[in-house]
């Protein structure tokens, strides 16, 4: 999207060097695999069966793969080679297209109005500017269509912590201090580029000006999860869940 090159390049270095051991993260006993059910749950009751759906920033395929698997059709976007090697490989049925994006793309490879459903696992936290993703977002999905999106849940106190930790990670006394620390270096390294820390209401007011509706959605987590799953309709189709304002919508705790 519009952010600096900078940034991007740090984002697809982030994910190449996670990419062998990413789909371990997916497996029964994987820290990861809940987001599996989680998808699959929210999109079952929002996503018509057969439905043409895109997984954006798809990584190393497994939620793409399980909504095939689910009956929708499903095109997996990536900013990392080797993530999408590994998605690539793991399809041995070729069940999902799969699209590498240019960390720059301003646009997504499809028409307007084209796609039943965006999913976006932990992806807003790494842009630079999510209000032009979720634009875009809306530009793709038919009107009717639903954005499916986690972001990090500030009620979380490892997510409200981070914001301080994320711009203390930039000074120069942070590298040094993590140079001889493998562990250390890898966490500082992710809080360079988990850039978005915002507030449930902040989420709603973006997708709103964006053109999308905020609607309820399944309450698939606990409300202190470190993700907050939020669900978002983009306008038009007659019988389209209501807005209503007043109402606490896909809150899973305080803002």
């Amino acid at each position: 999207m519009t952010d600096d090159g900078g940034h991007r390049e740090q984002v697809r270095a982030l994910f190449e060097a996670k990419a062998v051991g990413w789909p371990g993260k997916y497996a029964p006993e994987g820290r990861l695999a809940g987001r599996l059910r989680q998808f699959a749950g929210a999109a079952a009751g929002l996503v018509p069966s057969g439905g043409e759906l895109l997984d954006l920033g798809c990584a190393s395929g497994e939620l793409a793969l399980s909504l095939a698997d689910a009956g929708y059709r499903v095109t997996g976007c990536d900013i990392a080679p080797a993530m999408l090697r590994a998605a690539t490989a793991a399809d041995r049925r070729q069940t999902v297209r799969w699209v590498m994006l240019d960390p720059g793309w301003r646009s997504l490879p499809f028409e307007s109005a084209s796609l039943d459903a965006v999913v976006a696992s932990s992806l807003f936290e790494y842009v630079e500017n999510p209000r032009d993703v979720l634009r875009e977002c809306a530009r793709v999905l038919r009107p009717g269509g639903t954005l499916l999106c986690t972001v990090p849940n500030l009620v979380h106190p490892v997510r409200w912590l981070e914001w301080p930790l994320s711009r203390a990670a930039g000074a120069p006394l942070a590298g040094r201090a993590a140079a001889g620390w493998p562990r250390l270096a890898s966490y500082r390294r992710y809080l360079l580029v988990s850039r978005q820390r915002r507030t449930a209401r902040w989420w709603r007011a973006a997708g709103r000006r964006a053109g999308l509706r905020p609607a309820p959605g399944p309450r698939t987590g606990p409300p202190r999860a470190p993700l907050r799953l939020l669900t978002f309709i983009r306008p038009g189709r007659a019988g389209a869940p209501t807005f209503n304002p007043s109402e606490d919508i896909c809150d899973h705790g305080n803002d």
